[in-house]
Order: C-alpha cells, then sequence, then structure tokens
C-alpha cells in the first residue's frame, strides 16, 4: 500500500529531501532486520484494508556514501538530533570525507 507516489507525498509533510524505501513485504521485512526495525501488521491485514502499522521510530543517519552513521530516536530532543547532523556533516566536504 506504501507506494513510491504515496510515501514520496506523505515524507513530503516532513522534508522535501527525505527519501522512502518500499518493496515487497519480503524485501521490507529483510531490510527492517538488516537495521533491526521492528514492525508488525495485525492480524488478518489484507491488501486495500485501512490498518495501523506498529513499527519502531528512528531516523537514520547515513552519510554521502549511503554507509550508516547513527541512529536518532524518540529519546533525541530536536536539538540534539540537529547537533547530531551538524556533527556528521561537518565530517565531509563536497562529498569528501574531512577527517
Amino acid at each position: 500500500r506504501d507506494t513510491p507516489s504515496v510515501l514520496k507525498t506523505y515524507l513530503k509533510e516532513f522534508h522535501p529531501s527525505l527519501v522512502g524505501l518500499t518493496g515487497t513485504w519480503q524485501q521490507v521485512k529483510d531490510v527492517c532486520k538488516a537495521y533491526r526495525v521492528y514492525f508488525s501488521t495485525p492480524e488478518g491485514a489484507k491488501p486495500g484494508m485501512d490498518y495501523l502499522v506498529d513499527h519502531s521510530i528512528y531516523f537514520y543517519v547515513m552519510d554521502p556514501d549511503g554507509d550508516f552513521v547513527e541512529c536518532i530516536g524518540r529519546q533525541n530532543t530536536a536539538e540534539s538530533a540537529a547537533s547530531i547532523i551538524k556533527e556528521h556533516m561537518s565530517d565531509w566536504k563536497n562529498g569528501v570525507k574531512a577527517r
């Protein structure tokens, strides 16, 4: 149900540069396992039904090479999240690792 078009519209509400990923149920499950993300759909949920998905809530900070850097969660305030992002941005200049 979360097609690329639906995700793009949804994520624009947060920031136009956010990227959302989707795929088959198995692909989503495999990526969630790789990133240690929890999700659960209600028992009996069928395609096309309206339902809520229980899931962990994290923002993954990735570097320009697409590598995982840090995780920002509900324990972070807006200020601490901004500080984490700025700190990691200072590690890079024009797409090249500065340090």
